[in-house]
């Protein structure tokens, strides 16, 4: 269940690749015959992929729903990661993150992965919203979200919030006509 966009390839963490990762990230890069990025998996991918491969056990439904790595389309090295912190709560909300190795950043990997990913959650009728945060020191980042139609909703000390609602589709009915 790969995404692909001109120049990206989007492939959602599995179970097996998220223990892959866990215990040794380096068997990644020789399983998909990759170069090494020594910042890649980073911190914060690690932090949560424990969270959720065990949700992932417990309900094939979060594919998809969770982390999402990126490489160029060509699957010759990896750009980053995305991804969504759950699936979609009681209101249709999921929160998307995203992460751009440095030596990626500034080509406009992280805009095109964030409009794809939003895309696809979209194409799921529960999810009703996206939402992200990021610091308010990340213009990068605010720039990313803003580009991709999210509106700054709110502030809670140096963290900005953002949303992008499902657009709904209303179409006119057949009576109706222009004019009167």
């Amino acid at each position: 269940m790969s995404l692909y966009t001109e120049r990206l390839q989007l492939m959602p963490v599995s179970i097996e690749l998220a223990q892959t990762l866990m215990k040794n990230p380096l068997a990644f890069y020789y399983k998909y015959q990759l170069p090494w990025n020594k910042n890649w998996p980073h911190n914060g991918l690690k932090a949560i992929m424990p969270i959720y491969a065990e949700k992932l056990e417990h309900d094939e439904k979060e594919l998809g729903f969770g982390p999402w790595i990126i490489m160029d389309a060509t699957g010759d090295h990896v750009v980053g990661d995305i991804g969504f912190k759950g699936k979609p709560d009681d209101n249709g909300i999921v929160e998307i993150g995203y992460h751009i190795v440095n030596s990626e950043r500034n080509a406009g990997y992280a805009s095109e992965a964030v409009a794809h990913l939003c895309t696809w959650a979209f194409s799921h009728p529960e999810v009703k919203r996206v939402e992200a945060e990021c610091d308010q020191g990340n213009i990068a980042s605010q720039k990313v979200l803003i580009n991709n139609g999210f509106l700054h909703t709110g502030k809670k000390g140096e963290i900005l919030h953002f949303k992008k609602e499902k657009k709904v589709h209303n179409p006119k009915p057949d009576c109706y006509k222009e004019g009167l």
